[in-house]
């Protein structure tokens, strides 16, 4: 018995230790988020908040940066395959016209991505037509978020795709050179390979309309109204050193981190403040990581906003009850009046009730004193008489409500009923 009890303790024993054990080891959570190759943008932008992320927030990111870009990125969240991209949020894209994007949610805009297009000074023209027509068009990866987006802004200008040769290649050999006259490139403002290229003396920054009119009915300005993610920029002069010579009017697009609508509120919550408050620090890592704000955060964006930020942007929103305290406050002192009102007057038509109860119980009284105190056989029937009619009389206000059904009432029926009975015996 002894050896049985022992084993018995022994198994109790493991058991609770493994119970203890599973409690309190928990598992890092894992997350994939695709930010595309190294020599991408929102590679550069991706690598310093995943840090960020893993660092602050106790989890673990599989990062996929093999991707051909945008595009990728945002089917791959809409099948549900990743949990986070960083993409080009485009409301252009030809390749995504039959995407279900109900799975994608926006966590924050990071950064704007602009549209350079950059040309040989040989290269004469007046218009971006005579710019493009006939020429090789360097468009980066084939269904990368530049080639598509780029197309569609051709297109908008009324150029179609059979007008020039379109370039496909990585987007580190997306060059002015030999294989290809135009480079166009949706990139952040500090890309290495921008920079390179503006270096040189013979390559020049392309604009698409005159800066003085923009925001005041440009070309560009009707582009964005249709291509509605899109905003007029204005690139400065001398941005690249002696690049441009004059500002540049271009166009650019937020570029967002995104995820899937399925991702725990709480932790999206964590993740959005954690993001907003480490913003200086994210900037001092990657200097185009400028559009994180709680502001940008409240802006339209092309996939709604993923429930743990509208957890964030709520925090400091008043409940129910501080929003409406004076309106419930008003409310109960009403309720707290109108209570003593109708308290009030229920004990004053109590009373009134009891009062008339008490003139029927003095009439009954007194009729029936008078018929103790008499022989004469008129009087008794007129008092017999009387008493009916009080009867009845006190039974009308009854159903008229005006008397209350309670002992008082039975009370004077009993009361009534007893003389009644005593004149009949008189009379018989």
């Amino acid at each position: 018995m002894n050896t049985v009890v022992r084993y018995f303790i022994f198994i109790i024993t493991i058991i609770s230790v493994l119970a203890l054990y599973t409690a309190c080891y928990e598992e890092t959570p894992h997350y994939k988020i695709a930010i595309s190759d190294a020599s991408t943008s929102m590679h550069h932008v991706g690598m310093p908040l995943i840090n960020l992320l893993e660092k602050e927030l106790n989890v673990k990111f599989d990062i996929i940066d093999t991707s051909t870009g945008s595009v990728e990125h945002i089917r791959l969240l809409s099948e549900g395959k990743i949990d986070f991209a960083i993409a080009l949020t485009t409301a252009g894209n030809q390749e995504l016209k039959n995407t279900d994007y109900d799975n994608i949610r926006t966590v924050s805009p990071l950064y704007n991505q602009i549209l350079f297009i950059i040309y040989n000074d040989s290269l004469q023209a007046k218009s971006l037509k005579d710019l493009v027509s006939g020429r090789k068009i360097g468009l980066g990866v084939k269904k990368g978020g530049t080639a598509q987006f780029t197309q569609e802004i051709l297109k908008e200008f009324g150029i179609d795709t059979t007008e020039y040769s379109s370039v496909y290649t990585d987007n580190k050999d997306n060059i002015c050179g030999k294989k290809i006259d135009v480079s166009c490139s949706f990139t952040s403002f500090n890309n290495p390979r921008i920079i390179k290229m503006l270096k040189q003396k013979n390559l020049k920054l392309f604009s698409l309309g005159n800066v003085d009119y923009a925001y005041r009915g440009s070309s560009v300005d009707g582009i964005c109204k249709k291509l509605w993610t899109a905003k007029p920029l204005i690139i400065p002069k001398n941005t690249y050193y002696s690049k441009p010579e004059k500002p540049v009017l271009t166009v650019s697009v937020f570029t967002s981190l995104l995820c899937s609508k399925d991702i725990n509120p709480d932790f999206i919550q964590k993740l959005t403040e954690l993001i907003i408050q480490k913003k200086s620090k994210l900037i001092k890592e990657n200097a185009v990581i400028n559009q994180i704000s709680e502001e940008n955060l409240q802006k339209t964006h092309y996939y709604p906003l993923h429930e743990g930020v509208h957890l964030f942007l709520d925090r400091y929103q008043p409940s129910f009850l501080e929003r409406y305290a004076e309106s419930i406050a008003l409310f109960l002192s009403i309720a707290i009046i109108l209570s003593g009102i109708i308290s009030s007057y229920r004990k004053w038509n109590k009373q009134r009730k009891k009062d008339r109860i008490d003139v029927y119980y003095e009439e009954v009284l007194q009729i029936d004193e008078i018929s103790k105190n008499t022989k004469d056989t008129s009087v008794l029937m007129k008092n017999l008489e009387n008493l009916y009619e009080i009867r009845n009389k006190a039974f009308e206000n009854l159903i008229k409500e005006k008397l209350s059904a309670d002992e008082s009432f039975r009370i004077f029926t009993s009361l009534t009923a007893e003389a009644i009975q005593r004149i009949n015996k008189k009379l018989e």
